[in-house]
């Protein structure tokens, strides 16, 4: 860790890196609640709720990890502390409701290898009547494997599976997707 030795505590050491990290730092996160992490519910949600003041602080996005259980508690957090910048929704697979509400809180949805399962119906449902600006593509690379590569590896390279599936769920051109998936990252993260 760069500031290991220090005395500072995680939320300390972010704070003191993005004072440091200068105008390549486009976002905070990933950060956010996950009930299979070791950490208490109460330190997460503190941790979480720093990481988002740090997030309004330096208006920067943020990047947030959000498991199926945990997407009421979540977006009851960003309502108490709304991030003007927004962010993203990293490996979203909640309900079209829950979609509609982080997208009124300026969030963007991250897609990912899940809607490669045909079985992930729900998830592909909300991916296929969603309004194109909202959505971003993500690999989740090592972790979420596509259909067909279970067990194995995630790689970057395989966001050009997950790019090909959007389109094809969403009966759109290829052009048509990656312009406006283009368009969200410059919007959302300036790059």
């Amino acid at each position: 860790m760069w500031l290991a030795g220090e005395g500072l505590s995680a939320c300390q050491a972010l704070a003191q890196f993005l004072k440091l990290g200068g105008e390549e730092l486009v976002a905070v996160g990933e950060c956010g609640l996950d009930p299979k992490a070791h950490a208490s519910a109460e330190l997460q949600t503190e941790s979480l709720l720093t990481q988002l003041k740090l997030a309004e602080d330096f208006c920067l996005p943020l990047i947030l990890h959000g498991r199926r259980p945990v997407h009421d508690e979540t977006l009851k957090l960003l309502r108490r502390v709304r991030p003007s910048r927004g962010g993203v929704i990293h490996g979203f697979s909640g309900s079209l409701q829950q979609a509609r509400h982080y997208i009124e809180l300026g969030f963007k949805l991250g897609v990912g290898g899940v809607i490669t399962y045909p079985r992930a119906n729900k998830t592909r449902t909300v991916f296929r009547e969603l309004e194109l600006e909202h959505l971003l593509l993500e690999t989740d690379s090592p972790d979420m494997p596509l259909a067909g590569y279970q067990g194995q590896r995630n790689e970057p390279l395989r966001v050009v599976e997950v790019f090909a599936e959007l389109c094809r769920i969403r009966g759109e051109t290829q052009q048509t997707v990656g312009g406006q998936l283009e368009q969200n990252v410059q919007d959302l993260f300036g790059i």
